[in-house]
């Protein structure tokens, strides 16, 4: 399997199989003023296929969730595919999903860089993270109560009765469906006010790259009452303080199913490697939640232990799945 792959190569794939450009389609594609050499090689992938490609540019977000500008809004709900190439992640955004429901396919690319572009989980064999991803989400789909515990301290629980999991596998599926590349995981939305115990994040976190030290939170009532930890510890206190009233709420949690994926730093792929789990605080409302918020942040745990109504899936960072 290979190793690299050009910027050309890589986005000509995203956009043929991720997706699923078609001769004609009009294509709107986000980009910010960080991201504009892949953006511009997406314009390039677009017109070779036969779309009509769109480019839109802003200027970068403040943090994972916030709202495009207006404008921009517009023109992804305006469009039948929407390519989001940004450097804050807008998945969790009411912008996104009006596009959605407009019926626009979306393919999120958040905190890409060419090197994310070029290797590791972006290579992976898709066909592979998709059987495993789905068996996943199942899994996650069919419990009542989740617990997750790390070598670090993280000993959390949370309920997901009646809540759907998601499957992001790197393929779009049919109008109104959105997918993030590079991608692998299965995410669901813990019931609101059911979460408690202790999270502890103690590799990287979303706004905060990797971590100086490991941010412990203190969960009651599906709520990050607390927060310690080093540095980056006191950011993230900054910037929740500066956000809304639901900034603090456990949003998500995730399973990572990519075993390409490398721990690299960023969030973009470090939360898609296999066995790995995220847990977000905000915004749920895209993924199937009731909560809405400016921010929502992913946090990463290793080597953690996933019980689903006391069944492992998960053991010390090992995926308890085929394939």
């Amino acid at each position: 399997m290979a190793t690299a792959v050009s910027l050309q190569e890589s986005v000509a794939n995203l956009v043929r199989t991720a997706a699923r450009v078609q001769p004609g389609e009009q294509v709107c594609i986000v980009a910010d003023t960080n991201t504009l050499p892949i953006a511009q090689a997406l314009v390039e992938a677009v017109r070779a296929v036969g779309a009509e490609p769109v480019l839109v540019v802003m200027t970068p977000r403040r943090a994972h969730g916030n709202e495009p500008p207006a404008v921009v809004a517009a023109a992804m709900r305006a469009g039948q595919v929407v390519i989001q190439p940004v450097t804050y992640a807008m998945t969790h955004t009411d912008a996104t999903q009006a596009a959605l429901r407009a019926g626009a396919r979306v393919l999120v690319l958040r905190g890409v860089t060419e090197e994310i572009m070029t290797g590791g989980a972006m290579l992976a064999d898709y066909d592979a993270v998709d059987r495993v991803t789905r068996e996943v989400a199942r899994r996650l789909t069919g419990a009542g109560t989740i617990r997750v515990t790390t070598p670090s301290g993280a000993d959390l629980r949370m309920s997901v009765v009646g809540r759907e999991a998601v499957a992001l596998t790197g393929r779009v599926g049919g109008p109104g469906t959105f997918a993030a590349m590079p991608d692998g995981e299965a995410a669901i939305a813990p019931v609101e006010g059911t979460a408690e115990g202790i999270l502890v994040v103690d590799h990287t976190m979303d706004n905060l790259g990797r971590l100086d030290a490991p941010i412990r939170m203190t969960v009651r009532g599906g709520r990050v009452v607390e927060i310690t930890g080093g540095t980056a510890a006191e950011r993230l206190r900054t910037m929740i303080a500066a956000a809304d009233a639901n900034a603090t709420n456990i949003a998500e949690f995730a399973i990572g199913t990519n075993d390409r994926a490398r721990l690299i730093g960023s969030m973009t792929e470090d939360k898609k490697v296999r066995g790995s789990v995220h847990v977000a605080i905000g915004d749920n409302h895209v993924i199937g939640g009731t909560v809405t918020s400016e921010l929502h942040l992913d946090g990463l745990l290793l080597r953690p232990t996933v019980e689903l109504d006391g069944r492992r899936l998960v053991e010390d960072g090992r995926l308890l799945v085929d394939g």
